[in-house]
């Protein structure tokens, strides 16, 4: 038997920065990367105020590279940043870049940058969804994970969408098949939270670029099922 889910979304917001996603660690690299000089005396909200201030001190294709460097400098050639720099001027990232793995990242340097140039660069708006999922019977149930996987969560949220949905139009494929090796990029954050024995809440993050179609939505039925899983539907 299929999977069975009862979903309500209990609210659907955007947001303009993710709570928690820089450290006052990131505070202090980005001062030191803009050679600030000594930050000893600092409050961690000094810190964070003086970093937009020393970036506003800067060109704002150069500061966008300050921010990528040390957000991305990991993963992307210097060039590639360079080049990013340039375009976060007029383009979302966090929904257009090609590797769809970098959004979370490129939401958070856009953030920041917004926050120093709120006329230069456009302002960020990734979407926070809350669903309250209650399993109908014992195989949905056994998915109610404190930590679920990520291609069930990824489907369970497509079934609320039409078909004409990004997701569906994208992914298509990978919702209606046995692997989703992306399922990770499409989610950023997850938090969950317990509202009774076959229930769960879910709070979502990620680009709206994903999951805009939810935005009138108030309930739905979901099949959804985990990658591997012999409960794939009809």
């Amino acid at each position: 038997m299929p999977n069975s889910f009862q979903v309500r979304v209990l609210d659907f917001s955007q947001i303009g920065e993710i709570e928690g996603a820089r450290s006052n660690q990131d505070f202090a690299d980005l001062l030191d990367a803009m050679d600030y000089g000594d930050q000893s005396e600092m409050s961690e909200d000094e810190r964070r105020e003086m970093c937009l201030m020393s970036l506003q001190d800067m060109e704002p294709e150069e500061a966008a590279y300050i921010v990528l460097k040390h957000d991305m400098g990991d993963v992307l050639r210097d060039g590639q940043m360079r080049n990013a720099a340039n375009e976060m001027r007029d383009e979302k990232l966090w929904e257009e870049y090609a590797d769809t793995a970098l959004h979370e990242r490129m939401f958070n340097a856009g953030s920041l940058l917004y926050a120093a140039f709120p006329s230069l660069f456009p302002e960020p708006d990734a979407v926070r969804v809350q669903l309250e999922v209650t399993a109908v019977n014992a195989s949905a149930r056994a998915l109610l994970q404190p930590t679920p996987n990520e291609s069930f969560l990824v489907r369970l949220l497509a079934d609320g969408m039409d078909d004409h949905a990004i997701l569906h139009r994208f992914y298509g494929d990978e919702l209606k098949g046995r692997s989703f090796p992306h399922a990770d990029e499409v989610i950023w954050i997850v938090r969950t939270e317990s509202t009774g024995e076959n229930s769960m809440k879910f709070d979502v993050i990620s680009s709206g670029y994903w999951l805009d179609a939810l935005e009138d939505v108030e309930q739905y039925e979901s099949t959804a099922y985990p990658d591997d899983s012999p409960a794939v539907r009809s």
